[in-house]
């Protein structure tokens, strides 16, 4: 049994089908992913059993580099399969001033042994955003660097443009009046007032919708901003562990936050709600054996190297 599971001809059989199953997975798959499948597991395993085997079947004679890289691979093999097997992922949506210690996973719902509340949301710029309007007409198109109270003059249309308000997050409320909604820039406009032909018009342009008002003027005019890419977005929490102290921490794009066994990511936000986080909390209990597999993969190639 032992020579049979060793076999070369085994492990390469298996590669080639899981070199296949790869392939068909990236490239011509649209449906559900193959590598929840028991079939795949199956595969998995017994390569992994394929390697152990083959080192079983020399353990007095190999090289503590080779049963070092043998070992190495059938962690991170096993590893990585109990990884997906003990894996945990949900989401935390949560607003300014809300708490909770439930996350969603599809339909199902979980406490976490913590709550978390939103104190503060906030996002960062690359740069500071600026406004410009673009007028376009047959001689081609111009751009204009504007800020409440510019005047742009066009004496070949005998036109004046004059920007009376900016916004940054266009709304209004129940009195019809405009209001940024949030410090941010989600919805820019600008209110233009055009005197034209001996007559003055106010109107709104938005940067979301740059064919505003097409057709009302014998020439284009767009809004838009510069440096409004957006760096990074940040969640102010405050984490009350079952049992332990609450405490502070901020969670934004690229540093998560590690407690209790689980690590909470900032996930995404609402452009159109300024005090809206979306967090994921993930836990995975396999991954310490990938880990462990390549540790000891790296030492046992090093030590081939060193021979």
């Amino acid at each position: 049994m032992l020579k049979i599971l060793s076999s070369l001809n085994l492990f390469f059989a298996l590669c080639l089908a899981l070199g296949v199953t790869f392939i068909y997975q990236t490239v011509f798959s649209a449906g559900p992913s193959v590598y929840g499948s028991p079939w795949f597991a199956a595969l998995g395993a017994l390569l992994a059993a394929n390697i152990a085997a083959c080192s079983a079947r020399r353990l007095r004679t190999a090289s503590a580099a080779s049963l070092l890289i043998h070992a190495g691979l059938v962690l991170v093999i096993l590893g990585a399969f109990a990884s997906r097997a003990l894996r945990f992922e949900g989401e935390l949506p949560l607003r300014v001033g809300t708490g909770s210690d439930r996350v969603y996973s599809g339909n199902a719902v979980y406490q976490l042994p913590f709550s978390i509340r939103l104190e503060d949301f906030r996002l960062e710029y690359y740069g500071v955003p600026s406004g410009k309007i673009t007028i376009r007409d047959r001689a081609g198109g111009r751009e204009f660097p504007v800020r409440e109270g510019s005047v742009i003059t066009l004496p070949e249309r005998k036109a004046e443009l004059k920007v009376l308000k900016l916004a940054r997050d266009f709304g209004l409320n129940a009195k019809n009046e405009v209001f940024d909604k949030s410090p941010y820039w989600h919805n820019p406009a600008a209110q233009v007032e055009i005197a034209l032909a001996g007559k003055k018009k106010k109107l709104w342009f938005f940067a979301n919708l740059p064919a505003s008002h097409r057709g009302e003027l014998p020439f284009s005019v767009s809004y838009g901003l510069e440096n409004a890419y957006i760096k990074n977005f940040t969640s102010a929490v405050l984490v009350h562990p079952a049992g332990g102290a609450a405490f502070s921490a901020e969670i934004s794009v690229n540093k998560p936050l590690k407690t209790g066994g689980y690590t909470v990511y900032q996930s995404s936000y609402d452009p159109a709600e300024a005090g809206y986080s979306l967090l994921t909390v993930k836990r995975d209990r396999g991954l310490w054996a990938v880990y462990a597999g390549f540790a000891a993969l790296l030492t046992g190639i090093f030590l081939w190297l060193k021979r």
